[in-house]
């Protein structure tokens, strides 16, 4: 219960960046999670190894349609290509981090964009990133890859929508009075008091005769700090549960993926069809498929 007696003290915010359009609402949402936490916002380009080998084989071509041409794709002219969206990456993060007011910094890295998130990753972190970004644009479920990529982090992982829109609307929390949905109680009212919008909770299982209790406990932990406002709402059955978390068109999802309430494969549903950005914590990797 610790989690929910003290704030959720981001220490940065790591956004991995790419020139996508899905890369720059990402942006935007850490950004924003980065000013609320008066914490620093640190963006991380990574030019991929396995791209660059790829462009040093015989066969590999590039083919610009707008042009009719098919090119023979070549390593240097791929690196200076990706040395020119690391810029603009740049730019837009010196952008967003001067409308929200944050410190900031930028980081280029080499090497598979998994393992450079994870090597730049610090305890104290959330790492934010695009559903198509790097790893997670390849071929195989985007569940399992969130899922791998959870599990070793040192701190939540935020992931875009899907499209890569942001509409305003309440934190939302399916809570169970397990110990990992007690672990991000704390995170999901700190996200939803720094967004300024309302926290809901959905109280699954024997949570559903705790509201006034987890009520209390959250104004108890906020001491001199505004509660955001509080909605506690108990589904009528799972079914209607798992209705809420994936049918949400706004707002952000705090999902604690090794919540018992889940059955197997409840989490990888959800994450394959969140319409908002969520922020996943798990310590488990995904069963073997």
């Amino acid at each position: 219960m610790a989690a929910a007696d003290k704030p959720a003290g981001f220490r940065r915010v790591l956004v991995a960046l790419d020139t996508s359009a899905a890369s720059g609402a990402t942006l935007e949402i850490a950004a924003g999670i980065a000013a609320a936490n008066a914490c620093e916002l640190i963006g991380l380009f990574v030019e991929d190894q396995d791209l660059l080998r790829l462009a040093g084989l015989p066969f590999a071509r590039e083919v610009q349609l707008a042009k009719a041409m098919s090119l023979a794709l070549a390593p240097d002219r791929l690196l200076q290509n990706l040395r020119a969206q690391a810029g603009l990456a740049r730019t837009a993060l010196a952008r967003q981090a001067a409308i929200h007011h944050v410190s900031w910094s930028f980081q280029v890295a080499q090497g598979r964009s998994e393992e450079a998130i994870l090597l730049a990753a610090v305890q104290g972190d959330i790492i934010a990133m695009a559903r198509g970004f790097g790893p997670l644009a390849q071929v195989g479920r985007l569940s399992r890859r969130v899922r791998l990529l959870a599990a070793r982090a040192p701190g939540p992982l935020l992931l875009s929508a899907n499209p890569p829109v942001q509409r305003p609307g309440p934190v939302l929390l399916p809570y169970d009075a397990s110990p990992a949905a007690e672990g991000l109680l704390g995170v999901a009212a700190d996200l939803a008091r720094a967004r300024g919008q309302p926290l809901e909770i959905l109280l699954l299982g024997d949570a559903k005769e705790r509201g006034v209790e987890i009520e209390a406990r959250l104004r108890a932990a906020a001491g001199n700090r505004r509660l955001p406002p509080l909605r506690l709402w108990a589904p009528r059955d799972h079914a209607a549960a798992l209705r809420r978390l994936t049918q949400a068109d706004r707002g952000l999802l705090v999902l604690p993926a090794d919540s018992p309430c889940f059955a197997p494969g409840e989490v990888e549903l959800i994450i394959e069809r969140s319409r908002v950005p969520i922020v996943l914590q798990t310590d488990q990797m995904p069963a073997a498929s």
